[in-house]
């Protein structure tokens, strides 16, 4: 297995957290692997340059091929993505409003749970972005490679940071700490301006993302230290009470936070840590 993680540029820094490049070649009895993805704060754009990802969404949604790189934004169901023999991702990682700036000021709310092709935003430029990427063994190169793409993308952008995106950070960092009345005062804003901001940036509620933030510390923090006591998470990751953290693991990760434990103690490889 190889996996890199990518500071972006400077000129990058305000809208990227990372690239992370993973190459994985599966032995499994079949040479496939299933894995959850639940709900996470983070909002993506994948590339797929070796086998094809297969994904379902909830129990009783249908298979669905990814196209070779697809855009995801803000998710609050749970994915299981399929994973073949030669599973090479590289994936840019955005900062909170960083995807939002690089789709032209989209509102996020189109990309509400969903994920689409990203040649559809990009035609001519991904389809040549995965060629290259196909072609190539070099995974610092195919970080460049990305990194180049997006930094032609923000150029054509009218961009700036506002006390807004600020707040965001806050939140990603402390969910718990502050009213969103507090949060629209330190972004300079009204409450009803906050939410409807937040929608437009984020594609979802100030609430729900920092429920999902806080959920996610708590897998996350689980997933990588397997003998950590439930109730020692619930205090880390800002729970009120253990009843409150499994409502948002049947939530985001359609299962208890037992049960979503041993799902992914089947298999070693930890992607969901990996990409943090």
């Amino acid at each position: 297995m190889f996996l890199r993680v990518y500071s972006p540029c400077l000129a990058l820094r305000p809208f990227v957290r990372e690239y992370t490049v993973m190459h994985v070649e599966i032995e499994s009895t079949n040479g496939i692997i299933t894995k959850p993805f639940p709900a996470s704060p983070d909002q993506c754009l994948y590339f797929y340059a070796r086998d094809p990802v297969i994904s379902r969404k909830g129990v009783e949604a249908s298979l669905l091929t990814n196209s070779p790189s697809i855009i995801v934004g803000p998710q609050v169901t749970r994915v299981n993505l399929e994973l073949h023999p030669n599973h090479l991702t590289v994936a840019v990682v955005f900062r909170p409003g960083g995807l939002h700036a690089l789709l032209g000021q989209l509102p996020m709310t189109e990309l509400f749970d969903c994920s689409i092709d990203s040649s559809l935003i990009w035609p001519t430029e991904i389809r040549e972005l995965n060629e290259q990427l196909a072609a190539t063994s070099n995974y610092d190169l195919m970080a460049a490679l990305v990194e180049g793409f997006l930094v032609r993308q923000y150029a054509r952008q009218s961009l700036s940071q506002q006390p807004f995106d600020k707040v965001i950070h806050t939140m990603v960092q402390s969910p718990q700490l502050y009213s969103i009345d507090q949060l629209a005062d330190m972004a300079c804003l009204s409450g009803r301006q906050f939410r409807r901001k937040f929608y437009e940036k984020m594609g979802l509620s100030p609430k729900t993302f920092a429920r999902i933030v806080r959920f996610s510390k708590a897998f996350r923090l689980k997933e990588k230290n397997p003998k950590l006591d439930w109730l020692d998470v619930v205090t880390i990751a800002g729970y009120h009470d253990f009843r409150h953290l499994v409502r948002d693991f049947k939530e985001f990760a359609d299962a208890t936070p037992t049960l979503l434990s041993e799902e992914e103690s089947r298999y070693p490889l930890k992607i969901y840590t990996s990409f943090e």
